[in-house]
């Protein structure tokens, strides 16, 4: 085990970069160095907040000896590029979600990861959460019993502003997706963690308020390997915002996350359990109010690769399972596309949104 402390930049000064901010500076043997971002004022202008340096030029950045991590908050289309960028350098990459909007540009990177033999972690902060940690070992003890029914429900209030804030949201070349793609695919991240891989499912998608080039509404029907069946409903164009809801029933018992808190926890013979956090999570609002977030989970996720790389194993999410979420966000798109089934894994990587 390696005593080295982790250097840290982060590119992409958007809306999320100061949740990666506040997670390097919350961790253990971690800390932040530098930051980057086209817009060089704005880079500047968090570098200056953060107490860094700020560069207008990651290329620039990404030549400094003392980053080791390189946290992406680019658009999720240009996610590829930069990591790849960032894996020849020698750096090892934190890539918010999505890992990437095609299969061809996600494992693009996970081969370049490989040649250069760097760890990738996929942003998928839920599974950092103490409720899904909680929610999984009850699983995994088979407290549930035999897994029946799994239910998501991602319905969030996005305005047309949120979109007009950004020349790249809501398109297909680099948002890659809408409700499922974006804000939906923490949700199908914790549902695949929680119940296992997809057999085969069928969707409706729809743009039916917003502005826009993709879908702001979806539902999907799934049957899992494992035989239990499921749906998920995922929205950005209701009001208000609401908290994911995700319940996994099973013969034995039924168990519910709101947001970050388990709200049902109903298991045959045994009581329910108090879940009182020990103190109340720190949350943030993004620059111009359009989602607030708990840190916990960013915070583990940083964690995790820190320990990942002081340790040399894998992160807990890596590359691949970042891989497997993107790979059902395009399975939905191509049975709402088609109108018909579709079973996975994907034979191909032609399943994309970017030149529908």
């Amino acid at each position: 085990m390696s005593n080295k402390d982790i250097g840290f930049a982060i590119i992409g000064c958007g809306a999320i970069a100061p949740w990666h901010i506040e997670a390097v500076r919350a961790s253990r043997h971690g800390y932040l160095v530098a930051v980057a971002d086209e817009d060089k004022a704005k880079a500047q202008q968090v570098a200056a907040d953060a107490a860094v340096v700020g560069y207008g030029d990651y290329h620039e950045m990404l030549r400094r000896s003392d980053i080791d991590v390189v946290s992406i908050c680019t658009p999720s289309g240009r996610h590829g590029e930069v990591a790849i960028a960032a894996v020849r350098a020698g750096k090892h990459v934190v890539v918010e979600k999505p890992l990437e909007i095609t299969l061809e540009r996600v494992d693009a990177v996970l081969r370049e990861a490989d040649k250069a033999g760097v760890k990738v972690s996929a942003v998928f902060q839920r599974r950092f959460e103490d409720s899904t940690r909680r929610v999984k070992s009850a699983i995994d003890e088979g407290k549930l019993g035999k897994l029946v029914l799994a239910n998501l429900a991602n319905e969030v209030f996005r305005p047309q502003s949120y979109y007009d804030s950004g020349s790249w949201r809501g398109t297909r070349a680099v948002d890659g997706g809408g409700a499922l793609m974006n804000q939906g695919i923490q949700g199908v991240d914790l549902l695949l963690h929680l119940m296992g891989d997809v057999e085969s499912l069928s969707a409706y998608a729809g743009t039916l308020v917003r502005h826009v080039e993709v879908e702001d509404t979806a539902v999907i029907s799934l049957r899992f390997r494992s035989g239990a069946l499921g749906t998920i409903v995922a929205a950005t164009c209701v009001y208000p915002n609401n908290p994911l809801r995700c319940e996994i029933l099973g013969d034995r018992g039924t168990v519910r996350i709101e947001g970050d808190t388990i709200t049902a926890w109903n298991v045959e013979g045994e009581p329910k359990p108090s879940f009182a956090p020990a103190r109340a999570p720190k949350k943030m609002t993004a620059p111009g109010g359009f989602f607030s977030q708990g840190l916990e989970g960013h915070i583990g996720q940083i964690q995790d690769t820190i320990d990942a790389i002081r340790e040399n194993r894998r992160p807990l999410v890596d590359g691949r399972e970042g891989r497997r979420a993107v790979e059902f966000v395009l399975a939905v798109y191509e049975s709402a596309r088609t109108g018909r089934a579709v079973s996975l894994p994907l034979r191909s990587n032609e399943h994309d949104l970017t030149s529908a």
